[in-house]
């Protein structure tokens, strides 16, 4: 039982990080104004960088946790609740995409904003969980093993990359268009990003059978080893297989190798979590609690920030204006308003429970009283 805490607190320790890193990425991107954007000025070069990490992080981490708890269930297909758990959870995902970027006095106006149909980190993930499961399903009926058809899966989605953004849908409905290419606005698209689901549910595979591994010194430097190597060579063994094979792809990918840099970069910060949780030994609960919120986060911050439901936020207030002081003193308010709001979640999901059943039980004593009046006219 201790082994397995270790390993869910490294997990939830890296998925804290990847939420707040978020949080203050789309706040600085989002309000910081156009003249301090200086890609030669080192400490926005360095933001950029490091605010590059957290999609690739958020992805790989979201495949890590769910692959470990839908693996630790252990009961057959049909009967292990991780199963439907991941199905009902990946549709929720994609409806809840959709519904935070509804604009509530637009809808009352009668217009329907193209806004509403583009794809995000939701939809993919969506979109990946019910990929994890489909092939758990198969690989359980093939009998092959549940990490190399991850591997390749997620392999598969990043050589696909160009063929699919460089595709031909103009006869497709805008919203499927949206799931394939950026033309419309879209922030991401399932190729390649649910590529980096599937490959933390490998590790997440990896670390399901192989426990001991999560709280050794073995697997945290082969991931800094191989990260590195990924980082410094992948565009040289990209170039190789091209060479060897003809295939243009991996040309391609040799010329703008963004996603085996970047999921080397994943490997090493995945590794300095698992060093970092085995030297912590009392790290504060409301850290660990943050890094199992992710969704409520997400959620609060998308409409604050991106004035998405009422037409009021941060956005619509100051997009694109502010100093870089008036930046990083707004970020660091961003930060401290959500760990405050998760020091407090309990107790805001008790109250709201509270009043919601007492509305319910108010409109149904309402319409029992209504109909009642109009039965004995």
């Amino acid at each position: 039982m201790e082994s397995l805490n270790r390993r869910l607190t490294f997990i939830d320790l890296l998925r804290a990080y990847a939420i707040l890193m978020m949080l203050q990425g789309h706040f600085t991107d989002t309000l910081l104004g156009d003249a301090f954007r200086d890609p030669d000025n080192l400490l926005f070069s360095t933001w950029k960088y490091l605010r590059g990490m957290t999609a690739p992080l958020f992805f790989f981490a979201s495949g890590l946790i769910f692959t470990f708890l839908l693996l630790r269930d252990g009961r057959p297909l049909s009967a292990n609740k991780r199963v439907h758990k991941g199905l009902r959870r990946g549709l929720q995902l994609i409806v809840i995409g959709y519904a935070l970027r509804l604009c509530f006095p637009q809808l009352l106006s009668g217009y329907i904003s193209p806004n509403l149909f583009r794809v995000d980190v939701l939809h993919c993930i969506g979109l990946a969980l019910i990929g994890l499961v489909a092939i758990y399903a198969v690989s359980r009926w093939s009998r092959l093993p549940y990490a190399l058809l991850l591997a390749a899966a997620g392999g598969l989605a990043f050589f696909f990359y160009f063929e699919v953004r460089d595709g031909q849908y103009a006869s497709f409905p805008v919203v499927l268009q949206n799931y394939l290419i950026r033309d419309h606005g879209s922030v991401f698209t399932p190729v390649p990003w649910i590529g980096y689901t599937f490959l933390g549910g490998t590790l997440g595979t990896l670390l399901h059978y192989k426990p001991d591994w999560a709280f050794s010194y073995v697997l945290p430097a082969s991931l800094v080893a191989f990260g590195i190597l990924l980082d410094q060579y992948s565009s040289d063994w990209l170039m190789s297989l091209y060479h060897w094979t003809g295939v243009q792809g991996f040309k391609d990918h040799a010329y703008f190798n963004f996603l085996l840099m970047r999921l080397g970069h994943v490997l090493v910060v995945v590794a300095l979590f698992i060093w970092l949780a085995q030297a912590w030994r009392n790290i504060p609960p409301l850290l660990l609690k943050i890094g199992s919120e992710t969704l409520a986060i997400y959620e609060v911050h998308y409409i604050l920030l991106y004035s998405t439901w009422f037409g009021i936020g941060l956005s619509a207030l100051w997009a694109h204006s502010l100093t870089p002081v008036q930046t990083f003193i707004g970020a660091l308010t961003f930060l401290v308003f959500f760990v405050v709001l998760i020091a407090y979640i309990d107790r805001i999901r008790a109250i709201w429970r509270s009043k919601s059943r007492w509305a319910f039980r108010l409109s149904r004593v309402a319409i029992r009283r209504r109909y009642n009046r109009w039965a004995y006219r």
